[in-house]
């Protein structure tokens, strides 16, 4: 059959095909860009949970799907996009939650204080309309030296009435605000612990990803930071158990801590992994402090037990080291710090890798 041939048969690779799918391709499209933006509409502008940040992050995320053809970058980027989207989500509805249990709390400490200065008033209205009444009866008096001294006594017990109401509502303004500052400090104490790891004490996951958006898009200071884990950390694990590996966690957050600085921002990135960032820190600087704090904890034994002979336990760490660079986005710094980390567990651990030795 020749190449100009007629062929009756249509085939399932036809134009016919191929502009269907286009078109499919085009409404999915579409619907994706639509579906972005209506997410953007209904989400809050709240600067405590970055939803300036979320709002560009959906833009650029729409921007990706217009103009990029390259598939794997598509799908590489949604899937990460997809969890940043689902944990902007819930830090929403924890944000309001939250405010609606404050408003709550403070309706009901601003009710109780109404309702006893209420009663007081009406207290106070009550004695002030007794002394009015009697002082209407001193002007039916004839003896001027009599009024006289009735209303001395009158003014005399109104004056003490209001000082007395007066120290009532001193002591009740300062019940008030001892009872708000002491709401005031438990919300914060609240708000502390939702950035807090509950095991180690260094920042969570939630607080770490507000503290690096902000410094990447907000603040234009320089900084560094190290990303590590704890090498063969299953291994400890399986020999001591979990209790025992979760005091590990424990003591290398508090070495940690120990070698830093105080403005310094260490945080638990997730299972044994730890991220620091260091501000006004080059990359040489950060490197050496990596190596410190990478030999320090090679260095260190810890007793599993207090009973005699008992072997001391030890462990070490691998450390990767980024710098932020002009152009960083949150991906591209953290990034370069996990590439290096994964190259120091290939070289074999216990040891430190620079972004510059992944170029």
């Amino acid at each position: 059959m020749g190449f100009f041939s007629k062929n009756t048969q249509k085939s399932p690779f036809s134009l016919e095909a191929l502009e269907d799918c286009t078109e499919k391709k085009d409404a999915y499209l579409l619907a994706l860009l639509t579906l972005l933006q209506y997410l953007k509409a209904f989400s809050f502008d709240l600067n405590e949970i970055d939803a300036d940040l979320f709002k560009a992050r959906l833009d650029t995320l729409a921007a990706l799907f217009e103009n990029e053809s390259n598939i794997k970058k598509l799908e590489y980027r949604f899937e990460t996009d997809k969890n940043e989207i689902a944990a902007f989500i819930e830090r929403e509805k924890e944000y309001f939650s939250n405010k609606d249990a404050e408003f709550k709390d403070i309706i009901k400490v601003l009710s109780s204080g109404i309702a006893i200065v209420n009663s007081e008033n009406q207290r106070f209205n009550t004695l002030i309309h007794e002394e009015t009444l009697k002082l209407e009866q001193i002007t039916q008096l004839d003896d001027i030296r009599k009024i006289k001294e009735e209303l001395t006594e009158k003014i005399t017990n109104v004056k003490t009435f209001i000082q007395e109401k007066q120290a009532q509502d001193a002591q009740h303004i300062e019940k008030l605000s001892n009872k708000v500052e002491t709401l005031k400090t438990a919300l914060q104490e609240t708000a502390n612990a939702a950035l807090t790891d509950g095991l180690t004490g260094a920042f969570n996951r939630l607080a770490f990803d507000t503290e690096i958006a902000n410094r990447v898009t907000k603040n234009k200071r320089a900084f560094s930071l190290i990303m590590f884990d704890i090498d063969n950390f299953k291994l400890i694990n399986d020999a001591y158990g979990h209790q025992i590996g979760d005091r590990v966690l424990v003591a290398l957050v508090q070495k940690c801590k120990r070698l830093i600085r105080e403005g310094d921002f260490l945080a638990r990135y997730g299972g044994e992994e730890f991220i620091i960032i260091f501000p006004g820190t080059s990359l040489k600087d950060t490197l050496k402090k990596a190596k410190q704090l990478c030999a320090t904890i090679a260095d260190t034994e810890y007793a599993v037990d207090e009973s005699e002979g008992s072997k001391p336990l030890s462990f070490t760490i691998s450390i990767g080291v980024s710098t932020r660079r002009r152009n960083d986005s949150v991906t591209s710094l953290i990034d370069r710090a996990d590439k290096a980390l994964y190259k120091a567990k290939h070289l074999g651990k216990n040891r430190v890798v620079s972004e510059k030795e992944i170029d």
